[in-house]
C-alpha cells in the first residue's frame, strides 16, 4: 500500500462518520460539507509558518530535487462557508520548491507518516497546515451534452498518460489581481488546454478537494461551454497548451455513465484516472442528478 492510499483509508474512515462527503480515488472533498453555491471570495494573507510536524517531517525527508518553478505559486491556508454561502478562501504566496518538494517526499514513502492523520483531519476543516500549490480542477462539459476526457501527455511532470475529467491548473499569483480568483484561474485553464474563450464559458464551483497522494488543495468546478464537442476538438488544437494532453475524447456527461466510470476506474478506455477524476467525476453525477431543482 502507497502512502496515498493508506491517506485514502483514513479519509474514508472519516467519510463514514461525515456522509455529506464523497471520497473515491485518491481525492476527496474537504471543508464545506455537500454541494457549494458556486459563489467564491478569495484574499490573501501572509503565509504561516509551518508547522512542527510539518517542519520535522521536510528535515527529515530531506531535499527534494524540485527544479525551478515557472511563476510566484499560491498556498491554500483556509476555506470556508460563509452566512450568505459563499466560499470564503485565504491563500498566500509560497513557493514551488517547497510545495512540490513536500509531494515528492509524501509520493518517496511506502506508508502514511504518523502525522498524516491529523494533516488529513485540518485539511478537512478548511485549515490545511501542509506546504500546498493551490490549484483548480474543472470538468467541462459541451452543447451537445458531452464530457470532455483529456489524457496528460507522457512528457508532463505529474501522473503523465492518466486521464483527466477534464483539466488541472494551479494557481499563480497574478490570479489575485482578479475579484473571483478562483473562477479567473478555472477560465484561465479552460482557455490555455482546450483554447476555448472565456466569454464561451459558464463556470460553477462544485467543492473543495483534497488530492491524498500529496495533501494538496484544489478547487473543482463545473465549466458548461457554449461549443459542440466537435468545435472543442477543433478549438483545443490551437489551444496555448495543447502539448500538455494527447487526447480528448468525450462521454455522455449523464450520471450513470459518469459514476461507472469512476467506480471502474475508468474501464478498458480510460485508465489510469488521475488521482482526483474520480472523484471529479462523482461529484458530477451528483450535481447532474435529475432531482436537482
Amino acid at each position: 500500500m502507497s502512502a496515498g492510499e493508506a491517506i485514502g483509508e483514513l479519509a474514508r474512515a472519516a467519510a463514514e462518520r461525515a456522509s455529506q462527503w464523497i471520497v473515491a480515488g485518491l481525492a476527496a472533498e474537504a471543508g464545506p460539507a455537500g454541494e457549494l453555491d458556486g459563489r467564491a471570495r478569495v484574499r490573501r494573507v501572509e503565509e504561516p509558518r509551518l508547522e512542527a510536524s510539518v517542519a520535522r517531517y521536510l528535515e527529515d525527508s530531506g531535499p527534494q530535487a524540485t527544479g525551478a518553478g515557472l511563476e510566484p505559486k499560491l498556498r491554500v491556508v483556509s476555506f470556508a462557508r460563509a452566512r450568505d454561502g459563499a466560499i470564503e478562501v485565504e491563500l498566500s504566496p509560497t513557493t514551488w520548491e517547497l510545495g512540490r518538494g513536500f509531494h515528492m517526499a509524501l509520493l518517496a514513502q511506502e506508508r502514511a507518516p504518523d502525522a498524516a492523520k491529523h494533516w488529513l483531519a485540518a485539511a478537512f476543516r478548511g485549515g490545511p497546515v501542509t506546504p500546498g500549490l493551490a490549484a483548480v480542477h474543472g470538468a467541462v462539459t459541451t452543447t451537445d451534452g458531452k464530457l470532455a476526457l483529456m489524457r496528460r501527455s507522457a512528457d508532463v511532470l505529474y501522473r503523465p498518460s492518466h486521464w483527466a475529467a477534464t483539466f488541472e491548473e494551479q494557481m499563480v499569483q497574478a490570479d489575485l489581481a482578479e475579484i473571483d480568483a478562483l473562477a479567473f484561474a478555472t477560465l484561465r485553464g479552460v482557455h490555455e488546454e482546450l483554447g476555448v474563450p472565456r466569454e464561451l464559458c459558464r463556470t460553477r464551483l462544485l467543492c473543495a478537494l483534497v488530492e491524498l497522494e500529496t495533501l494538496n488543495v484544489a478547487f473543482y468546478s463545473h465549466i458548461a461551454v457554449e461549443v459542440s464537442s466537435q468545435e472543442l476538438v477543433r478549438l483545443a488544437r490551437t489551444a496555448p497548451d495543447a502539448c500538455d494532453a494527447d487526447r480528448l475524447v468525450f462521454v455522455d456527461a449523464q450520471p450513470a455513465v459518469l459514476r461507472e466510470l469512476s467506480r471502474s476506474g475508468g474501464g478498458t478506455t480510460h485508465a489510469p484516472l488521475h488521482p482526483t477524476s474520480a472523484l471529479r467525476l462523482e461529484v458530477l453525477a451528483r450535481y447532474f442528478e435529475p432531482a436537482r431543482p
